[in-house]
């Protein structure tokens, strides 16, 4: 399953900068059991979108714990339009 986890950088610089060496340092690599799809960080540099894979939800607890402390954190399951077409397609709407 699919999952786009939204980040925000928590208002106070000192988060911000360890966020970024956290980052430096673990290259924000996800645990086992989640697959990195992709990462977009907004130009402004005020948060952005990781876009991960997992069946594993306990593994998807442990990333958001990774960066709960330096950012604020929204996770959210996700389909591409194929899947959603099927839904579409199966509930006549």
């Amino acid at each position: 399953m699919k999952f786009m986890l939204t980040f925000n950088f928590k208002p106070e610089i000192k988060g911000r900068d360890e966020a970024i060496a956290r980052f430096k340092k673990t290259g924000g690599k996800p645990p086992a059991g989640t697959k990195l799809l992709g990462r977009w960080t907004a130009a402004d540099f005020s948060g952005g979108f990781d876009l991960l894979e997992s069946d594993d939800a306990k593994a998807l607890t442990e990333f958001a714990l990774q960066w709960s402390d330096v950012m604020q954190l929204e996770t959210v399951p996700v389909l591409e339009d194929g899947e959603l077409k099927e839904v579409l397609q199966r509930t006549g709407i």
